[in-house]
């Protein structure tokens, strides 16, 4: 903050009156040729599947398309946004690629690369509890996913329909990758993929109609 909002801040203490701060974090460095490969295959992905409308008539207007959406949601300028190393951030590259992601997994989009090889490590979990919430699986994105636990029911009692599962740590995996989960056990999984599993909430214990009591 400059010194001139600090005396403007002081100001209103002064005389009582109410303050709203608005705090945006972000940072300057440019986005990775990783992020940057990640998003624009994200963007042919949502192309390929042509689920949106005439907007989709080529590559370039779903891109278009995409960056007017995020510039809305985000306040930001027209041709604000960009992927660009020059012009764009990793921090609004991350945010974008959440985007589209969520864009993918609401309309059930197959997409061309596994998003737990690319995305950066802060990124992961908002991943892993998307694909919990959608029934879809975090290592390889197939929809029809089962929730598999990560902490053991067993010292909870061991009946998965009695057992309140607030808390608990899960995961979202296909029937291929549950069963590599059971072959090769929960902890080399987990190291494998570099997972660290969700704690069960009531959006999660909703979707797939878990007790929670």
């Amino acid at each position: 903050m400059s010194d001139e909002d600090l005396h403007t801040l002081q100001k209103y203490h002064a005389t009582n009156q109410q303050q709203v701060l608005s705090v945006i974090a972000s940072d300057d460095n440019e986005p990775t040729p990783k992020q940057r490969r990640f998003a624009f295959a994200l963007l042919n992905n949502i192309w390929l599947s042509q689920v949106g409308g005439a907007w989709l008539e080529t590559v370039e207007n779903t891109r278009r398309h995409f960056y007017g959406a995020y510039e809305y949601y985000n306040c930001l300028d027209f041709g604000e946004f960009s992927l660009s190393a020059a012009k764009g951030t990793k921090t609004d590259t991350n945010q974008f690629i959440n985007m589209l992601l969520d864009y993918a997994a609401i309309h059930d989009i197959s997409l061309s690369v596994k998003p737990l090889n690319e995305l950066e490590p802060q990124e992961i979990a908002r991943w892993e509890y998307r694909c919990l919430l959608d029934k879809r699986c975090v290592i390889c994105g197939k929809s029809h996913a089962d929730l598999a636990h990560v902490d053991s029911v067993g010292a909870n009692g061991g009946n998965r329909q009695k057992i309140n599962h607030l808390g608990l740590r899960a995961m979202s995996l296909c029937r291929e990758h549950h069963q590599e989960q059971h072959k090769i056990g929960i902890q080399s999984f987990m190291n494998k993929y570099h997972l660290n599993g969700i704690k069960i909430d009531e959006k999660i214990a909703l979707a797939h109609v878990l007790n929670i009591k």
